[in-house]
């Protein structure tokens, strides 16, 4: 009954804050998204409630009714936005020859409503400050969800969510890429968060996360998982505090990496001869994707429709329906087709270039609040696009919501990025 009461509080308050500050009732839209309150408390809560639905409509007609202020989409940002537009055109052209209207219908719906709020998120957040504030609310809802799966672990002794799915996104790979922004975020809090009181909740945050990143058990996000931490390494001020928080950090993944946890990671690694079902398969289902893709390249098979193709390309799914590709990839390739692709990843690629160049060339003279965001978007990409190569987040809203914020943040200081030096 409490955690009714309390979603609910949130929700009326969502709501409300949407219509009038549309920034808050964002951050209202993205706590529902990231904490899935249907699931959590899917005890009190009556399921089908749609909180994110109308939590959406409200910050769209607050937009509107604050006249559209925000970030103006032009220059990279214009570049990078009309990617995304012209990705969602070129689908909804491939949707009409489809070859499965049920799960294109499905995939249509959800991918335009998401592309809809990232949108409305480019535009509303438009400044560090704000950038870092919903940062905040994901790590801290999808923390919520980490903490749950790994109370569940140390109650029972096994991860019961190898097997069955976790929350509302999808299957554990699929939830599992849904996190790694999350893990971006939380690094990046890690290490440009000026207080110990942000610090370490986000410490502790950040190890829940890899910890149940392990217990899932899937490897292509731990290894996206393992080059974004390369990466932060790589990019983060060298200072006392973060070396010895990195040293920790690697001390702590040691030990909560168990056998079960090794031997499922390396066996990634292994010889064509010694690879288990699992990892043979989804050299299968690349060739498939592969083969549908150069057999339907200009638009594709339909939007998430691959799936019911694959099985007529590789005979060992031959006895089932549907069977998804696991590749972000060739999920749109084959789906929507080679161009779709080329303007889904320019999305991608433009802000996340903008925000990495902006990074290293100001990383001495700019504010820690205004490299925090570049900082979270350059260490997640190249870890998200290695980990999409095993699953495919393209109906989850992490990584939009992260691009988003990081991009408008960008934005917001400016095409020549005109910092504020760290002793103003």
């Amino acid at each position: 009954m409490l955690g009714y009461i309390f979603v609910t509080a949130i929700f009326a308050a969502s709501v409300i804050a949407g219509l009038l500050r549309p920034y808050w009732g964002l951050l209202g839209f993205y706590a529902f998204v990231f904490l899935q309150p249907e699931w959590t408390w899917r005890w009190s809560i009556p399921p089908g409630l749609g909180y994110q639905k109308y939590i959406g409509l409200s910050v769209l007609i607050g937009v509107l009714l604050t006249g559209l202020s925000g970030n103006r989409f032009r220059g990279w940002l214009a570049l990078s936005v009309g990617g995304l537009v012209a990705f969602l055109a070129i689908a909804y052209v491939s949707a009409q020859q489809t070859v499965a209207p049920g799960p294109t219908a499905t995939f249509m719906d959800t991918v335009t409503k998401m592309i809809v709020m990232t949108l409305v998120t480019i535009r509303v957040v438009d400044s560090p400050q704000k950038a870092i504030g919903l940062l905040w609310v994901i790590v801290i809802s999808n923390g919520y969800n980490a903490y749950q799966i790994n109370e569940d672990y140390f109650a029972t002794g096994v991860c019961r969510f190898v097997e069955r799915a976790w929350g509302l996104k999808g299957d554990s790979n699929v939830y599992s890429v849904f996190t790694v922004p999350a893990i971006a975020g939380s690094i990046a809090l890690c290490v440009f968060s000026k207080q110990w009181r942000a610090r370490v909740p986000a410490a502790v945050i950040l190890v829940l996360q890899v910890h149940q990143m392990m217990l899932m058990e899937s490897r292509g996000t731990m290894l996206g998982t393992i080059l974004i931490l390369a990466t932060a390494i790589w990019l983060m001020p060298k200072n006392r505090y973060t070396v010895l928080g990195t040293t920790a950090a690697v001390l702590i993944g040691a030990a909560l990496a168990g056998p079960s946890v090794v031997r499922e990671f390396m066996s990634t690694f292994e010889s064509s001869e010694n690879r288990d079902s699992s990892a043979e398969s989804r050299i299968t289902l690349w060739k498939a994707g592969y083969e549908i893709t150069r057999d339907y390249p200009m638009l594709g098979v339909g939007p998430y429709a691959v799936q019911a193709v694959i099985p007529k390309y590789a005979y060992e799914f031959s006895h089932v329906r549907y069977k998804a590709p696991h590749n972000l990839f060739l999920e749109v390739s084959a789906g929507c087709g080679i161009p779709a692709l080329f303007c889904y990843l320019t999305y991608y690629v433009v802000p996340w270039w903008i925000c990495f160049r902006a990074y290293r060339r100001h990383r001495n003279k700019a504010s820690d609040e205004e490299l925090l965001p570049l900082f979270a978007l350059a260490i997640c990409l190249p870890g998200y696009f290695l980990a999409s190569l095993f699953a495919s987040g393209a109906m989850v809203e992490s990584m939009y919501v992260l691009i988003a914020l990081s991009a408008g943040s960008a934005a917001a200081c400016g095409t020549g990025f005109p910092i504020v030096s760290r002793g103003s």
